[in-house]
């Protein structure tokens, strides 16, 4: 009976570890990655400024599919996020 189970936590052990080394794999390729395309568009001249415009319009475009939604404002977002997040706090510390 030990042997058995000495070798399904063996086997499970095994499975966890290979998972997690895929996943660390993949996960540095996407970080490397990302890093490049960073490093090549500030080679031709892009800054950080003109990316995170670029991000803001693309999220305008899809916030302005969603019906009767109107155009995206982070300022307006982060406050109602603020707000749930102290109606949370607040039940949960009564």
């Amino acid at each position: 009976m030990e042997l058995l189970l000495l070798a399904g936590a063996v086997i499970i052990t095994g499975a966890v570890f290979f998972w997690l080394v895929r996943v660390i794999k993949a996960t540095l390729k996407t970080a490397l990655l990302i890093a490049a395309i960073i490093f090549g568009l500030q080679f031709f001249g892009i800054g950080r400024d003109r990316i995170f415009a670029q991000i803001q319009q693309i999220v305008n475009y899809f916030w302005r599919l969603i019906p009767g939604q109107q155009s995206f404002n982070p300022d307006a977002v982060m406050h109602q996020v603020t707000q749930i997040v102290s109606l949370v706090l607040e039940r949960f510390s009564s």
